[in-house]
């Protein structure tokens, strides 16, 4: 019965994507991906366009995603189902969904498919397969998990514990918690730098952003941003942080090494997340009350085009899919 009702959903799911949705074109350009929260849609921008190449309805309301590259996949979690959707980025069709119970929120992928995701009522990780769904293993961090980051070799997992005004270390080999590190209140969104030497987190509610050592595992310093920063992205050669503000509107440009803000640049109402391309020339934010997403010119500092999308636009992710 279990196997029919999850057969069910998913045509009904697929009949629900508008006829003649776009697909991206499967050709190792970076792209950036799109979570619409209240619409429930993954969108894909054309990075050499700065327009919407493609489109698909998600079931509910979901609140985080994923991509791994390597096998073209994206995970959107929906807290109100406990479950997780993943998509073929090829195709841009919904292939299974993950009961997983909880409230799902952060998620993270590791290169050979396991799954890390956070949740959010249980404050714990789970560690999931990623064909099947199956738990492998819950690990207990602080209260209401947000995001998550994983390293590039899939060796530690950093959480941001909202309600904990802490950010978990994970061992993402043993399945062990590391260490709790302070930082500053209700902590929700992560960033590593390239060399993964510093980890920076964004507090929304203390107006600041910590800046934690990898190797110490402790905060080095912290730097002040405009009200309620809910998204951070790190540049190119780690020069700056890229902070979005939502009471503000804006996204401040700090330098990395002083702390000392740079500029700040104008985008649409209670921007959250931020990616930024691996060029270094542009930047994406998401405008979740205005749905949009503001491309930014890291050059000149400024917004140049505003793109129109499904409502509630909460995370950006840039990735290239391989063909």
């Amino acid at each position: 019965m279990r196997a029919l009702a999850g057969l069910i959903t998913l045509l009904a799911l697929s009949a629900a994507v508008p006829a003649g949705t776009a697909v991206a074109r499967d050709d190792g350009q970076e792209k950036v991906y799109v979570l619409s929260q209240d619409d429930g849609v993954l969108s894909v921008i054309d990075t050499k366009l700065d327009d919407i190449a493609g489109q698909i309805k998600l079931p509910g309301k979901p609140a985080a995603f994923t991509i791994n590259a390597a096998s073209g996949e994206a995970f959107a979690t929906l807290p109100d189902s406990g479950e997780i959707a993943v998509i073929d980025l090829r195709t841009l069709k919904l292939t299974r969904m993950l009961k997983i119970g909880g409230q799902p929120f952060g998620v993270a992928a590791r290169a050979d498919g396991r799954l890390f995701v956070g949740d959010w009522s249980a404050n714990r990780v789970s560690v999931l397969e990623p064909t099947s769904g199956d738990v492998v293993k819950t690990i207990a961090v602080g209260r209401s998990p947000a995001h998550v980051v994983l390293t590039r070799d899939g060796t530690r997992l950093y959480v941001a514990d909202r309600e904990a005004d802490s950010v978990a270390a994970i061992d993402a080999e043993r399945l062990e918690l590391t260490k709790e590190i302070p930082v500053g209140r209700a902590p929700f969104a992560l960033a590593l730098s390239s060399d993964e030497k510093q980890l920076a987190v964004a507090n929304a509610q203390s107006a600041t952003l910590s800046v934690v050592d990898t190797a110490k595992l402790e905060v080095l310093s912290s730097a002040e941003t405009r009200a309620m920063p809910y998204g951070v992205a790190v540049t190119p050669g780690d020069a700056e942080f890229l902070v979005s503000n939502q009471q503000s509107g804006s996204i401040s440009v700090i330098d990395a090494k002083t702390h000392a803000s740079r500029a700040e640049i104008k985008v649409g109402r209670y921007p959250e997340g931020v990616a930024v391309l691996k060029n270094g020339d542009k930047a994406y934010v998401a405008n979740w009350f205005s749905g949009s997403v503001s491309v930014l010119d890291l050059k000149t500092r400024t917004e140049i085009k505003r793109i129109k999308c499904p409502e509630g636009p909460r995370m950006v992710l840039a990735s290239p899919v391989k063909p």
